[in-house]
């Protein structure tokens, strides 16, 4: 369901007559100019240049919000794992970085495109951090760093990281484990105080992770 939006993007660009080379070509100059003309941004797994992956969008959303800031835009991904997106439309930008056609969006003032977008900035949850995370982040708030156990490390980064951003970006607990690690994950049952767990997280020190920063409009958090 997630990627019906973006399937219906890149029909709209075969619609309007572009070839498959024309939307996803190898130079990022021609794919920032195409996809800014159809609303498609560069959605990146990992850590991407954020201004390439908006890039398109700027160019896009004043076209069908004239007078709109070009700044405040975001770029929504498919919302599925890398493992589970077709290899036929994931591409590398000239830096060598992956990513996939995302949908541009256009008005960051409700909560739920500030979500969306929040939870694209975020590092990807993989299947292995998916079957750990639970259990790390409980222990980790409940009884401290030097009990979560082994080969945890890249969960707790990523939760920590993803608490903080986003209590930064004005979104609560449940947002936090139900919209983005229940949906990423498949997890629908959690067993403990959200609230606590997620203030917990929020309270680690920096060395186990950081905000990724303020999403909202002209970056006003």
């Amino acid at each position: 369901m997630k990627f019906n939006s973006l399937i219906s993007t890149l029909m709209l660009a075969g619609a309007i007559g572009l070839s498959s080379a024309a939307v996803l070509p190898r130079n990022d100059a021609d794919t920032i100019a195409n996809f800014g003309r159809i609303g498609i941004c560069l959605s990146y797994f990992a850590d991407g240049p954020t201004d390439k992956e908006l890039a398109p969008c700027k160019t896009f959303c004043p076209t069908q919000n004239p007078g709109s800031d070009p700044n405040a835009v975001g770029c929504k991904g498919p919302g599925i794992p890398r493992d589970q997106i077709d290899p036929s439309i994931v591409e590398k930008d000239d830096d060598g970085n992956e990513f996939t056609p995302g949908t541009c969006v256009c008005d960051l003032s409700g909560a739920t495109a500030i979500l969306d977008v929040v939870i694209q900035g975020l590092a990807e949850l993989d299947n292995v951090i998916c079957a750990v995370i639970l259990n790390a982040v409980v222990t980790l708030v409940e009884e401290g760093i030097d009990h979560v156990p082994g080969g945890s490390s890249a969960a707790i980064g990523k939760a920590v990281e993803g608490a903080k951003t986003f209590v930064e970006n004005g979104l609560d607990a449940v947002s936090y484990f139900s919209d983005w690690i229940g949906q990423t994950c498949n997890i629908h049952d959690f067993n403990f105080d959200l609230d606590d767990i997620f203030n917990g997280l929020v309270a680690e020190p920096d060395s186990l992770g950081v905000s990724k920063g303020c999403f909202k409009s002209g970056g006003q958090c």
